[in-house]
């Protein structure tokens, strides 16, 4: 699998997960609707400047993920959504990537139902040292919050830090995972809520709140500032999305 020009798919990564991701991108954002079939093997190879080779084993990991369903001599078809793994990571990559208002609206739904509960287990689980490397994502908020929008990216590590860190002090293994599943997604969800007008304002010092009520071992409390945070982000990112 070797490219010896420049084609579609740029020069970062692999060729293989260049094509899954060129592919996978314009699935999930429609170009390719469900029920479409894909450019068979050799014209798409053409088209992409990759081998045959790369574009079957591309295929095959689109399939592993439920977007398309390879049929011999009837082609590859683009399957429905309801067909795809939405908890695949790729798969939540790319719709973070494509900034998609219902996508960011599922998230925060999918994080109010989980974070309270993981800030609870935390104020009970968390170690010492988990609880120094909250305060210190926190603190670098805090330090980076009156920077904004110029220091966005590091503002926006530590917060994701600060959640990520909160969910693996839960003690609860799958909780953690799914931190981990959607890192990206939850990246690109603290992003568009820091542009909110007022947001990062509002929701800093409840962020300060959680990590006092995990420091202090008050799971109710740490529940109860977890929820306020996210509702907050809900309101936020709505007013944001709808003007």
């Amino acid at each position: 699998m070797s490219m010896t020009k420049e084609g579609p798919l740029g020069r970062h990564r692999t060729i293989h997960g260049r094509v899954v991701e060129w592919l996978g991108l314009r699935i999930v954002s429609g170009e390719l609707p469900a029920g479409s079939q894909l450019p068979n093997e050799a014209d798409l190879a053409a088209q992409l400047n990759v081998s045959r080779g790369g574009v079957r084993e591309a295929v095959k990991a689109l399939a592993a993920k439920g977007l398309v369903e390879p049929r011999p001599r009837l082609g590859t078809r683009v399957l429905p959504r309801e067909m795809w793994n939405l908890m695949d990571r790729d798969v939540i990559s790319w719709y973070s990537r494509l900034a998609r208002a219902d996508f960011l609206t599922d998230l925060l739904e999918l994080r109010l139902m989980v974070e309270p509960g993981a800030a609870q287990l935390a104020a009970e689980r968390a170690s010492e040292e988990q609880i120094a490397e909250l305060a210190s994502a926190y603190q670098r908020m805090h330090q980076h919050a009156p920077e904004l929008p110029e220091h966005e990216e590091v503002f926006v590590e530590a917060d994701l830090a600060f959640h990520l860190i909160l969910l693996r002090a839960s003690g609860n293994q799958l909780i953690e995972q799914l931190g981990r599943l959607l890192e990206t997604s939850l990246y690109h969800g603290l992003e568009v809520s820091s542009h909110a007008p007022g947001g990062v304002a509002a929701t800093l010092p409840m962020h300060q709140a959680v990590l006092a009520a995990v420091r202090g071992r008050k799971p109710v409390a740490a529940g109860r500032a977890m929820r306020r945070l996210i509702e907050t982000t809900i309101e936020n990112v709505r007013e944001l999305v709808s003007e």
